[in-house]
């Protein structure tokens, strides 16, 4: 039980560490001019520590998100290899957050402006 709370522990620690250091390297690789503001809405790190789903949100272009995501993942694993201190860093899996709500929100300030 105790080994269960260190591991939760540390997961939470790990998280919180790739969303930052994700969000720096991001617009290196989704340019803000083409996606708009970019937002990591969650990190989850499978059990195991073997991989992460990186989610996250765009203002706009979304419909060509997977398509550079599948460019330039390589590329941000290789810089988050380096920017942290493990021995195995999980293999990171971005994801486009399409639940929408804060996405329809960023796109509706968008157009007003």
């Amino acid at each position: 039980m105790n080994f269960e709370v260190k591991t939760k522990s540390r997961k939470k620690q790990l998280e919180k560490i790739f969303a930052r250091v994700i969000a720096e390297i991001l617009p290196l690789y989704f340019p803000i001019k083409k996606f708009g503001l970019i937002n990591i809405t969650y990190v989850k790190i499978a059990r195991g520590f073997d991989s992460a789903k990186i989610g996250m949100s765009v203002m706009r272009n979304s419909h060509q998100f997977d398509e550079v995501a599948k460019k330039v993942v390589a590329k941000i694993q290789a810089e988050l290899n380096k920017k942290t201190s493990r021995k195995k860093v999980p293999k990171i899996i971005l994801e486009l957050d399409r639940s929408g709500e804060l996405l329809e929100k960023l796109e509706n300030l968008e157009r007003e402006n």
